[in-house]
């Protein structure tokens, strides 16, 4: 039979060839079927290996096995292992069913090097299973001291039960990360107060320069001992530029690259927690703790009855802990009655440690006559000058007049004997009801009112038609203003004298002000470019006005960069002279890619 060279000559399969399938498929299937339905219990890990601080997931995996309980890991050496959580699996195969319940397991290696997982035996409806041993191997792991490092700062190290101090989680950074969560503080005896969060300014250490990022907290102490404040924990995520980029977009402008979740921690500190001393303690102390001072007391009326409300203010000033300072009440036997009074608190940092707390109360007198009433102090432990300040509010007189109550006479007919004048007799007619009027006297013709008459509504209508008259009017000229030239010109100077100055904050290294005028030069061009206001525009105006009108795509990407630089430089900013001459130069020629684009339209 001949061929065509091109195709492939047919074979012929004879009666023993396809005997051998089918005997291989029937036992391919059996094989199949009996591996799948058969109960075990398998280990497995998603990673094998991985580096130092990283995480691997260890699962467990019961097949057919019924609902089984998590079984417990043993203690790995040199590695944490935490619960994670559990779920379940169908699968289908050769029409044989079977269902897999599966525990997963975070493991935490600390160091590197292997970490042996041996095999685990549990037993099930009297049937024990084992699983297969594994091994998981620790590389070196990413040295985040690199990217900066973690410390809490404490004032003191010696705190008085009561007492409110400020503490504060600072992250020295070289580079910013991409996200973060918020600190975290092991707290041991201590209750945590109004947190606050900003920037402090560049610090050099060994000859490094860290951005400073602070976490501050106001701290209470709750008891007394030696307690560990910390550590302090701060989780962020990083992208690095991936080695195997296969595109441009991989690249981290883009939002590629590699993500790594970087956790910082801090060392933990010793705190030394004593109570206020109880030697010479006055009665009425109540565990505030702080420096106060009391302003006089105001009360109002002073001038009252019996019976009716006065109110009594007292403010107090200063620096510490105020949930310790209570509303004092008047003694027993004082001759006022006192009634459930209210407090505020205004706050003058951002933490409450230093404000202004006042206490309201209504006091309302039993006894006439004049009543001088003196509060109860405010006792509070002063930690500074170590001794119990006593704060004596001023007293209060109060002139008391009797009451209704006390004035009224009893009701009833009182015989009461008559005076000589009362028993005389009257002369004359006495007359006890005043006669009925029988005329109305003259009618009088009343004017329509104000509101009905047409010139009221004239001069009421005046004022808001003027009014609005002169704002329009004062609208057209801005507007006339904005578009004569004198506002433009106005502008270029702007421009060019940022563009100008950025050379010179470059040479001197002054980064905060470079950034300003680079701020400053570009917001002005793109609103000679564009139009508008300088201040409103930003990188989404590259996309969505610039390039429809013609903009190149390199002047595109450098304006996009040099908006980045000015996002960065609030928490980053460059500060070597080549960077901030480079983007002196990239300035420039963006600039004058935005005056190209002016001229042409």
């Amino acid at each position: 039979m001949v061929t065509d060279r091109f195709q492939r000559p047919s074979r012929r399969v004879g009666p023993r060839g396809a005997l051998r399938a089918l005997v291989s498929l029937w036992l391919w299937l059996v094989a199949g079927g009996l591996a799948l339905a058969a109960p075990g219990f398998r280990a497995e890990l998603e990673e094998d290996s991985v580096a130092a601080g990283e995480v691997a997931t260890l699962k467990l995996i019961f097949t057919d096995l019924g609902n089984v309980q998590p079984p417990a890991l043993p203690e790995l050496p040199n590695c944490t292992s935490q619960f994670a959580g559990s779920g379940s699996q169908i699968a289908i195969v050769n029409f044989e069913r079977s269902s897999s319940v599966i525990h997963q397991y975070v493991l935490q290696p600390k160091a590197p090097g292997v970490i042996e997982i041996p095999a685990l035996t549990i037993e099930v409806d009297g049937q024990r299973y084992t699983s297969n041993p594994l091994k998981l191997r620790v590389g070196q792991g990413f040295d985040s001291g690199q990217l900066g490092f973690l410390k809490l700062v404490v004032p003191k190290t010696e705190f008085y039960v009561g007492e409110t101090v400020p503490v504060e989680i600072r992250f020295y950074f070289k580079h910013a990360p991409a996200r973060q969560n918020p600190p975290k503080l092991k707290l041991d005896g201590f209750i945590k107060g109004k947190e606050n969060t900003d920037n402090l300014p560049p610090e050099t250490i060994n000859g490094e320069v860290y951005s400073v990022m602070r976490n501050a907290l106001a701290l209470t102490a709750a008891k007394a001992g030696e307690l560990t404040l910390g550590p302090a924990e701060f989780e962020t995520l990083y992208v690095f530029r991936s080695n195997r980029r296969r595109s441009i977009f991989d690249d981290p402008f883009f939002g590629g690259g590699e993500q790594k979740q970087i956790n910082f921690s801090s060392e933990p500190v010793t705190i030394r927690v004593v109570p206020p001393p109880s030697v010479n303690q006055p009665s009425g102390f109540a565990g505030a703790v702080g420096r106060f001072s009391l302003d006089p007391v105001l009360a109002s009326p002073t001038n009252v009855a019996v019976g009716d409300p006065i109110t009594v203010r007292l403010t107090v000033r200063g620096r510490g802990n105020f949930s310790g300072l209570k509303l004092p009440e008047p003694p027993a036997g004082s001759g006022f009655q006192a009634y459930p009074g209210t407090n505020s608190f205004e706050e003058a940092d951002a933490l409450g440690l230093e404000g202004v707390k006042t206490f309201e109360t209504v006091l309302v007198p039993e006894q006439a006559g004049v009543q001088r009433l003196r509060l109860p102090p405010f006792i509070a432990w002063n930690p500074e000058t170590k001794r119990y300040d006593t704060l004596e509010p001023r007293p209060i007189s109060v002139n008391v007049r009797p009451g209704v109550a006390a004035q009224a006479q009893p009701a009833g007919n009182v015989p009461v004997a008559a005076t000589p004048e009362q028993a005389a007799p009257r002369s004359g007619p006495v007359t006890e009801v005043v006669p009925l009027k029988t005329e109305l006297g003259p009618l009088v013709a009343f004017s329509p009112a104000l509101v009905q008459r047409p010139w009221f509504l004239a001069v009421m209508l005046a004022a808001p038609l003027l009014w609005t008259g002169l704002r329009i009017g004062d609208r057209l000229r801005e507007r006339a203003r904005q578009r004569g030239p004198d506002l433009r010109g106005q502008r270029e100077r702007l421009v060019n004298e940022a563009v100008a100055q950025l050379a010179v904050e470059a040479q001197v290294g002054r980064s905060p002000e470079f950034f300003a005028a680079l701020n400053r030069a570009l917001q002005e061009q793109l609103a000679l470019t564009l139009g508008g206001s300088a201040g409103a525009f930003t990188e989404d105006v590259v996309a969505t006005r610039l390039e429809p009108r013609g903009l190149p795509v390199a002047e595109a990407e450098r304006l996009r960069a040099l908006f980045e630089a000015l996002a960065q430089a609030r928490y980053s900013p460059v500060t070597s002279r080549s960077a901030l001459d480079a983007l002196t130069e990239s300035a420039r020629q963006a600039i004058a890619a935005l005056k190209n684009l002016e001229a042409g339209r």
